[in-house]
């Protein structure tokens, strides 16, 4: 895993994110879930993340963007509103989380939900989609994909 190449292209997807007005899809693949994390992940929650792509999308960035980038509405919910920035330390606060719980489902394709938080300078919260894979016919994969990103000022 190449850090500055990632780095860039969270830049690049989070421009075309706020940039482009038309439909579409892209993705990076962050790296597969390393062991300590599977593990890490096994030993709070009980799911099996081995074998999942850590993955940022931009539905991810865009809903961010539009229900957790506005500073008013952010300090109503007592947050801080996510900024560019922020996408950056995705990387450092799902690969190395100080704790992770497990959310429940998501509405819509009731796939459960894993949360990852990190304090750095203020607490992050990241929550992921679990998307496993259950049929290899059309050659996809398991991943967890970035849902989410709120912050909260670090409590003393």
């Amino acid at each position: 895993m190449n850090k500055e190449k990632l780095l860039l292209e969270i830049d690049q997807l989070y421009e075309a994110c706020i940039t482009n007005n038309k439909a579409f899809h892209l993705k990076i693949d962050i790296c597969i879930a390393p062991d300590y994390l599977v593990k890490k992940v096994f030993e709070m929650t009980d799911l099996d993340i081995s074998n999942h792509w850590i993955t940022i999308d931009n539905f991810g960035i865009i809903h961010t963007l539009q229900q957790h980038s506005n500073p008013l509405t952010e300090a109503k919910r007592g947050q801080i509103a996510i900024e560019k920035n922020d996408f950056f330390d995705l990387i450092e606060v799902v690969l190395f989380p100080d704790l992770i719980k497990r959310l429940g489902k998501t509405n819509r394709t009731n796939l459960p939900l894993l949360q990852f938080e990190k304090t750095i300078q203020s607490k992050k919260i990241v929550v992921k989609e679990i998307r496993t894979i259950t049929s290899s016919k059309k050659k996809k994969v398991s991943r967890l994909v970035f849902h989410t990103m709120y912050k909260f000022k670090k409590s003393n």
